[in-house]
């Protein structure tokens, strides 16, 4: 019996040596194949949407836009693209003056509602995300979240600068993720498209942009709106993102959420890794 052992694991070992010089070059070519049709596919941009240089990113639409991060969410980056839209709305619970409205709402205060909550939340962005502008899903998106946000606009519980620092968020996360973890970074065009596409939105939310420098005269292209607004943003950030309970509050909600089906033993760790991932500032004004 033992023999007959031996020579089947020997017969074994002799396939899996003859395997191995088609495997691995195998595996070789298909890496190369992956590599070579997705950077074809980068560089198929430019030509596929007319816009081969900075010269002609003034004219983008914002049909073309939404089309170009419709491309990258489902078929470049898919993975980080959404995760980037999550953070960011996340990230604007490190806001005293966001995250003390929404405890007070009591929506988002616990694992519960906030489930819900951001499920609904996310929906509306997907409708933004995957239909054109100018489609009727995505007017009816906009227009609920017009309707959800004017009686505190209203009221001044939810400034201007509320609003514009969770607009830049959603236009700059994407582009900040990619570049730390994707296999390339996000190019001038894609970032124009998100430039173009977010400044619209704004615009549709009727979010002034009047703290910006060049509000009055305009910006060239999709880029120059995207600059201003990070260069705005992150110094929004440096003074307002501060420690508060509310901060605190929502976070721990959130994080339940985020690991639901994360089994209940592995809970505490899966907030540690998430606690490197928020980033010095946010992770003090959190915890």
């Amino acid at each position: 019996m033992s023999q007959i052992r031996e020579q089947t694991w020997s017969l074994l070992g002799d396939a899996f040596q003859q395997w191995k010089i088609f495997i691995i070059p195998g595996f070789v070519m298909y890496l190369a194949l992956v590599t070579r049709l997705r950077h074809k596919r980068a560089k198929s941009l430019p030509k596929r949407f007319n816009y081969t240089s900075r010269d002609t990113y003034s004219k983008m639409t914002t049909d073309d836009a939404q089309a170009i991060l419709k491309e990258l969410t489902e078929l470049e980056f898919p993975k980080f693209m959404g995760f980037s839209i999550i953070f960011a709305l996340f990230k604007t619970y490190g806001i005293p003056s966001v995250s003390s409205l929404l405890v007070s709402t009591g929506q988002l205060a616990n694992p519960e509602t906030a489930s819900r909550r951001t499920a609904d939340t996310g929906v509306l962005l997907l409708e933004f995300a995957l239909n054109k502008p100018s489609s009727e899903r995505t007017i009816q998106a906009i227009s609920r979240m017009n309707y959800l946000h004017s009686r505190y606009q209203k009221s001044g519980k939810i400034t201007n600068a509320d609003m514009l620092y969770t607009l830049s968020l959603f236009a700059l996360e994407p582009s900040r993720w990619v570049d730390k973890y994707e296999w390339r970074s996000m190019t001038e065009l894609e970032l124009c498209a998100s430039g173009t596409f977010w400044k619209a939105m704004g615009d549709a939310m009727l979010i002034p942009y009047d703290v910006l420098p060049s509000c009055k005269i305009g910006w060239e292209d999709g880029l120059d709106w995207l600059k201003e607004v990070e260069d705005w943003s992150l110094r929004y950030e440096a003074a307002s993102m501060l420690p508060a309970p509310s901060n605190n509050q929502l976070a721990g909600s959130h994080v339940e959420v985020l690991f639901l089906n994360l089994p209940s033993g592995l809970m505490e760790a899966g907030k540690q890794i998430m606690a490197i991932f928020l980033g010095e500032r946010l992770r003090k004004a959190m915890l």
